[in-house]
């Protein structure tokens, strides 16, 4: 097979149904693709530096390399599974590696074998569906569930923190961050406000996050892959009020980055809000007025995390999972994927609603054997 046929095969799995919602896993497949085809040595800094320019600093950028060619594999895996399922090539990218590789698909058996085999594989298909029928049972938690069951996609959007190139403390042009400066549109009217700034500064070609993306993004791909079920993957930095109110939304991250989150979280909850880093929950029927710091805690060692479950805008699901270090996002996406944990233990508090806020105290010398204390909670309504 030639170049031109490859080509071919790219173009028809980008232009595809299961693509069409993931412009970020079509950029990335063609770049593997074409890289691939050249002969071009494939690692993290090399994609991260075409990709994301000559600024790259591949230890901060990797975390993001990685969970997107997961997300593409998962694509790929999607696509052969239905639209696919009958192409004679198919494209497959090994774990571990960046390399796309092509490969052909097994020969139609001989007419005279194709019953037979035909008939032994309806056999073993209704098995293994009824055993999956029989799992997926065992795997049921009201929490998700309407992420599966309401017919709407699912975004998982990551917190990452947008970046400013310019003069950095040692003298140095490079990758600054200003926690009044989340996106874009706060770059310019900082600009606007700051005219002798012009020329000085520009928007990074790349954000910055940590090692939380990766943690929370393995842990919910879990679930959804028990489940047969996919998600896109956004930055919050390049996240619009449209991208949320279209999608089921799962937030994981910081709440000092701005992030939108914040005002649909304060939207959701009666009791509850966080302003300027502060968590405040108010119930005077619980006797409950407490304050709690979610941005000074010793993130080597403990800190506070966040979870809620809401219903977001246009019948679409919201779960956020906020805290502004990596052990919290870590500790709680670890839990609330846990569906044993769930349901003999979480579901004791929520009295049959799947609407709720939890604030964890999350402990972790070195982010390493965590402990998660559950502080306070509140049960929303059925909303």
């Amino acid at each position: 097979m030639d170049k031109r046929e490859k080509d071919h095969i790219i173009a028809q799995i980008t232009t595809s149904k299961t693509f069409s919602r993931a412009p970020s896993s079509c950029v990335l497949l063609r770049f593997l693709a074409d890289a691939t085809l050249d002969g071009r040595d494939l690692k993290e800094t090399t994609i991260g530096m075409e990709l994301y320019g000559k600024s790259y600093e591949d230890e901060r950028s990797a975390a993001n390399i990685r969970v997107n060619v997961y997300h593409l594999r998962k694509k790929l895996e999607k696509y052969y599974q239905e639209e696919g399922a009958d192409d004679q090539w198919q494209v497959r990218i090994k774990k571990g590696q960046y390399q796309v590789d092509f490969i052909k698909s097994r020969e139609d058996e001989p007419a005279t074998n194709r019953t037979k085999y035909g008939i032994a594989l309806a056999g073993f298909i209704l098995l293994l569906a009824v055993g999956f029928w029989l799992i997926s049972r065992k795997t049921y938690t009201p929490l998700w569930q309407a992420y599966f069951e309401n017919g709407k996609e699912t975004t998982l959007f990551i917190g990452d923190f947008f970046g400013i190139m310019g003069t950095t403390a040692t003298g140095e042009i490079g990758w600054n961050r200003d926690y009044n400066i989340n996106n874009i549109e706060d770059y310019y009217r900082y600009l606007e406000e700051h005219p002798e700034k012009k020329g000085e500064i520009n928007p990074a070609n790349y954000p910055y996050v940590t090692g939380m993306a990766a943690n929370g993004t393995m842990n919910i791909s879990r679930l959804f892959h028990r489940q047969d079920k996919d998600f896109d993957i956004l930055f919050s930095s390049q996240t619009t009020i449209k991208d949320i109110t279209e999608t089921n939304s799962i937030y994981i991250g910081p709440i000092k980055n701005g992030n939108l989150f914040i005002d649909f979280f304060n939207d959701a909850n009666p009791h509850v809000s966080i302003n300027h880093g502060m968590l405040d929950f108010q119930d005077p029927e619980k006797n409950i007025d407490t304050l709690v710091n979610l941005s000074v805690d010793d993130g080597q060692i403990y800190e506070h995390a966040v979870v809620s479950r809401y219903k977001g805008p246009n019948e679409t699901e919201q779960f956020v999972f906020f805290s502004d270090h990596d052990i919290g996002v870590k500790a709680t996406t670890e839990k609330f994927t846990d569906i044993e944990w769930l349901e003999h233990d979480f579901k004791q508090l929520l009295n049959d609603s799947q609407y709720f806020t939890a604030i964890f105290l999350v402990k972790g010398k070195d982010r390493t054997s965590m402990e998660l204390e559950l502080l306070l909670w509140d049960v929303l309504d059925d909303q």
